[in-house]
């Protein structure tokens, strides 16, 4: 491109307009930017200052935030380590493959406490007590019917309350009560 074909009132009016968009702090930027890409070979000062600026300030945010995650991550390996030995001092769980359990049930029944998941897991190890096999018919002479004849509602009443009392006695609980 060349300005042999301007004339020299068009020429000044683009000198001018440059010298504008140039000490214009809002555009100044912008026109030093597109000078610099039309020219690539020009060196401006101030941009390149700029840049390694933004640069240098941007690693080191990056950084910044590497360092936060490790210590959010440390952490949380932490908070997890304290829970796992919470476990074992309260005796829930006794060795590593008993706490790799709990947290396996955690994981599959989206369950977000370890206190929680060790409850399930006690629960789920306690069996039920066998019931007996075969028919026993004397079991029948073990009740007092006559107390039904007289009063059905006040005997199973009675009968509930011995069953109650007998688990309370017995220091064993049902799965999940």
């Amino acid at each position: 491109m060349s300005l042999e074909d301007i004339s020299l009132e068009a020429r000044d009016e683009l000198a001018l307009l440059a010298k504008q968009l140039s000490d214009n702090p809002e555009t100044r930027k912008e026109f030093l930017r597109l000078t610099q890409r039309v020219k690539p070979n020009m060196v401006i000062p101030e941009l390149q200052l700029e840049d390694f600026t933004n640069k240098k300030v941007n690693q080191a945010e990056e950084r910044v935030m590497q360092l936060e995650n490790k210590l959010r991550e440390k952490d949380i390996r932490e908070h997890l380590e304290s829970k796992r030995r919470a476990l074992k001092a309260n005796g829930i769980a006794r060795t590593d493959e008993d706490i790799q359990e709990i947290e396996k049930i955690m994981l599959e029944q989206g369950i977000t406490s370890h206190d929680t998941a060790a409850q399930h897991w006690e629960w789920m190890k306690q069996a039920a007590t066998p019931t007996p096999t075969g028919y026993n018919p004397n079991i029948i002479n073990k009740f007092d019917l006559s107390k039904y004849w007289k009063n059905p509602q006040g005997a199973a009443r009675n009968e509930a309350a011995t069953a109650l009392q007998e688990i309370r006695n017995n220091g064993r609980r049902p799965i999940g009560v």
